[in-house]
Formats: C-alpha cells, structure tokens, sequence
C-alpha cells in the first residue's frame, strides 16, 4: 500500500497545450487496462452540479456533504480514450475545476537509472484551473502532473525530458 508522488511537468493557460504534453507523455507509457481514465469535478452549488451533469450525460454524482446528501460533490465520468477525456476536460474546465486521470498505466523501465518497469504509482493527470492534484484552489492555470512511485524524482525527470518538458516543482503527496 502507499500513495504516489505527483511532479508538476507544465503549467500553463493554454488547455490544449496541457492535453497535447499529456499525450505524449501517455505514448511513453504502456497500458494493462486501457479503460483506466476518468475526469472528476467538484460541485459547490446547484448551477455548477447542474451544469457539469448536464454537459456530460452519464456522469456520476457523488455527495460529500452533511450525511453524504448534500453539496459538494464530486462529479466523476469514465472516458474510454484521450480524445474522449480532452473533449469532455474541455468543456467541464470551462465551468469548475477539474481534473483527467490516466491510471492503469506503465511507465517504461529506465536501466540507465535502475529503474524498472513501473505499474502500481504510474498515472498522468491535467489539472484544470489548478495548481495542486486535487484542485483545491482555482487559478487560470492547468497543470500536468507525472504521478510515480515516491523517491522517483528521476524517473519523473527522465520522463519530462522524453518530451521535451521538465519537473517544474516539487512533487506533491498523490493518490
């Protein structure tokens, strides 16, 4: 049992930006259950509840509120595939903080480092209108987070250079 480490790799304003470093970074990895993507938001009111259930139909609502009945909440949609995850990031990103998800995944062995393939810590996330995993304080930035196991600052390092990023931050307690 443990939790991942998350290393900022890109903050910026440009959405599409963030999607097209995402990826890349997911054509590093490989998948041992390619389903694993989800997009969760969180609900403060009835507008954003109902703005975020109705652009996404299927979405699920989870309640965190007073008796598990009442706002917030947390909206959550399963998206098959990048494309589907950007579309949907796109529009919940316009009404509420927001996040993609991309578990389930491989990151590469890296020899030269002794490091060997990873699969239990190895996910990748965009985080819309967020500086932290777990949008807790908006901002107009997006940011792109390599999660990987704890004490793997190289591996998170190594990954950013592949695609011609960097670790900008330091890493943040995950999932």
């Amino acid at each position: 049992m443990g939790n991942t480490r998350a290393w900022p790799v890109l903050r910026t304003t440009d959405l599409y930006k963030a999607l097209g470093l995402a990826e890349k970074l997911l054509s590093l990895a490989s998948w041992y259950r390619p389903s694993g993507c989800y997009l969760d938001a969180w609900a403060r009111d009835d507008d954003v509840l109902r703005r975020l259930t109705e652009a996404r139909p299927g979405a699920k609502v989870e309640w965190y509120g007073e008796g598990r009945t009442t706002l917030p909440a947390s909206v959550c949609l399963n998206v098959s595939d990048a494309e589907q995850a950007g579309e949907a990031l796109k529009t919940w990103a316009g009404i509420a903080r927001c996040y993609v998800l991309w578990h389930d995944l491989k990151w590469p062995a890296v020899p030269e480092l002794g490091l060997a393939e990873e699969y239990k810590y190895a996910e990748l996330q965009v985080a819309c209108n967020s500086h932290d995993i777990h949008c807790d304080e908006w901002t107009a930035d997006h940011t792109v987070f390599i999660h990987a196991r704890p004490g793997h600052d190289e591996r998170a390092a190594w990954l950013a250079a592949q695609v011609d990023a960097q670790v900008i931050g330091p890493p943040e307690f995950g999932w």
